[in-house]
């Protein structure tokens, strides 16, 4: 079994690509302000809040507009919240997940000792989120090696510490 040394990632190297501008029309879309011009959101968007980086996957993103569509946001209240948060993308990639299938693999909450399926590794710039199924949603966890804490290949299984309310989202 291998363990995974323990680091902040806060303190990995980050870039901000742009930032949450403002609701469009009554429908839960959003603008945004791109500053990067290398950076175009894709699955997701990585978003700075309270000094943690919170995914939010993209249900769509309008590229000439710079307009997106969150999945679980359907309006206007639901958007306040994000508004003038940063857009950011993490600059290293702390777990390499490039050779392993890990959709044959469960995601085992250290805490609760819950397993759920891994459904996906979804690729990000600098990073990878884990893509997992909760009941009959999917939620996304960072695959970093400060929330996961072994990968137990035999009976192919990642321990993690789940953050506080990542179920929630």
């Amino acid at each position: 079994m291998k363990h995974l040394g323990a680091n902040n990632i806060h303190a990995k190297p980050t870039q901000k690509v742009g930032f949450v501008l403002k609701p469009h029309g009554f429908s839960g879309l959003v603008k945004i302000e791109i500053e990067d011009s290398d950076y175009t959101p894709k699955d997701f968007i990585l978003l700075l809040i309270n000094d943690k980086y919170v995914p939010f996957k993209i249900e769509s993103f309008n590229p000439k507009a710079n307009l997106l569509k969150l999945q679980g946001f359907d309006s206007v209240e639901s958007l306040n919240n994000l508004i003038a948060l940063s857009i950011v993308v993490i600059l290293d990639k702390s777990i390499e997940s490039d050779e392993i299938n890990y959709q044959d693999y469960y995601l085992v909450d250290q805490i609760s000792g819950n397993q759920y399926p891994i459904t996906n590794i979804i690729e990000m710039p600098g990073h990878n989120l884990i893509e997992f199924r909760v009941d009959f949603k999917d939620a996304l966890l960072p695959f970093h090696e400060d929330i996961v804490v072994n990968i137990d290949h035999e009976i192919k299984c990642i321990y993690a510490n789940f953050p506080d309310g990542i179920l929630d989202l």
